[in-house]
């Protein structure tokens, strides 16, 4: 069993929505409602009841929903003990930071800091924003790097996470040119005559940033 459905299933328990949570998960619905299947397959049992609005827990799902919340609290726990083993001693700073600010902004930001305030040891693991999002609540990074839309927050406590905005970046359709530099197709299409577009997987991040524009 993947850990990953159990904390699946707490979201669907406290939000009691596939569509929030999915959101909350930073998957899309179909794929969160395929995971949630898969951990009822391996209870052997119907662990929601579809017929109810807004969605609630099986008897058999309350039950799993209890021995799930300790179980995640017990590896976090684990898991955090295990890594400050594995760095103690090592002045080492580490980020989270999603795939795409791993290549196109952390390399010269972690550069200016270093001339600005000198050497520092710093590791960089690079991963989707719900999974670097995690190791920030779970205490398995130092500083998490993220994108932020005030229609997409991400969903971390203010009181007890601290925000520092470092930088801005601008949202924008690009067309690829032709040989005299002219744009190949002019937006925004048409129904008879739709772009050709290049863009975000419907669960990132950036996809559904693009989704509002």
């Amino acid at each position: 069993m993947d850990t990953k459905w159990l904390e699946d299933f707490v979201s669907l328990a406290e939000t009691r929505s596939f569509s929030r949570s999915a959101q909350l998960r930073h998957v899309t619905q179909p794929a969160f409602s395929r995971r949630i299947q898969s951990l009822e397959a391996w209870a052997g049992t119907e662990l929601v009841d579809r017929s109810s609005y807004p969605t609630r827990l099986t008897p058999a799902g309350q039950t799993l929903y209890m021995q799930a919340l300790e179980v995640l609290q017990s590896l976090s726990a684990s898991r955090a003990m295990l890594r400050a083993y594995a760095s103690a001693g090592q002045d080492v700073v580490e980020f989270a930071v999603p795939h795409t600010l791993a290549f196109t902004f952390f390399p010269s930001w972690v550069s200016d800091i270093r001339q600005n305030f000198g050497p520092i040891k710093s590791r960089l693991i690079a991963l989707n924003v719900h999974d670097a999002m995690m190791r920030l609540v779970e205490g398995n990074c130092d500083l998490l790097i993220a994108y932020h839309h005030p229609s997409q927050p991400l969903s971390l406590d203010p009181e007890k996470y601290e925000m520092v905005v470092l930088g801005h970046e601008l949202l924008a359709p690009y067309v690829k040119p032709d040989s005299s530099g002219h744009p190949l197709w002019q937006t925004p299409g048409t129904n008879s005559q739709p772009l050709p577009y290049l863009g975000y997987a419907p669960g990132a991040y950036l996809g559904r940033v693009v989704d509002l524009l």
